[in-house]
């Protein structure tokens, strides 16, 4: 397939039925998942996903919606809401296209003003990274990277995409409310992501998806 026609792939974002949505510019190609129960998710690629811990019970049965199809997903290292908010979860990649998207994380950080793109499992929107100044103080030094908050920009789980280099920024987590007003929200990072995967032992049939992951 050729660059071109991969530019013009529709965001292939699965609710149920299936929900397509797509960016009005050059978006990120990627393939947005939804567990069961749970909420938005990204695969990485080679059966992988990742989520925010907070929206799943490791315990429970979870199924995933991708590219038309509900597959059994189970949980490979789980986070905490308070510590690393990331589930990482896999699921049996033989019955997706082999086509599906896959995404690597960003090799280095964002900066305030930076323009940014929030995939959930349902809408495709843009946003800004702003400085942790905004909140406040005490949450500053825990809570580093953040984007402006939207009313409709992405929930928890959501991945936040570099809307320039098109790599995963991060995972969303949570929403900060200051004296009623949403004033930002925050995401896990790429550098927390890979300090989360390191140790998880990846599937061997795709070198170039399991060098992502360290």
């Amino acid at each position: 397939m050729t660059q071109t026609a991969l530019l013009s792939l529709v965001l292939t974002l699965v609710q149920g039925t299936g929900l397509p949505a797509q960016d009005t510019g050059s978006g990120p190609l990627v393939a947005t998942a939804l567990l069961v129960p749970g909420g938005p998710a990204v695969y990485l690629g080679s059966g992988l996903l990742l989520t925010a811990a907070h929206l799943l019970n490791p315990g429970a049965d979870i199924s995933v919606l991708i590219a038309g199809a509900k597959l059994p997903a189970k949980v490979l290292k789980q986070g905490v809401y308070e510590d690393i908010d990331l589930s990482l979860l896999h699921f049996e990649q033989s019955k997706l296209p082999p086509t599906l998207p896959t995404v690597q994380l960003c090799s280095t950080p964002s900066w305030p003003g930076d323009p940014v793109i929030v995939i959930d499992s349902g809408q495709t929107t843009r946003s800004t990274i702003v400085a942790p100044g905004v909140l406040p103080s005490f949450h500053q030094h825990r809570f580093p990277t953040l984007i402006k908050d939207v009313a409709t920009t992405g929930n928890s789980g959501s991945g936040v995409f570099d809307a320039t280099r098109k790599c995963l920024l991060g995972i969303m987590s949570r929403k900060f409310t200051v004296s009623g007003k949403d004033i930002a929200k925050y995401f896990v990072a790429a550098d927390l992501i890979r300090v989360f995967m390191k140790g998880v032992e990846l599937p061997k049939d795709n070198p170039d998806d399991a060098e992502k992951a360290h």
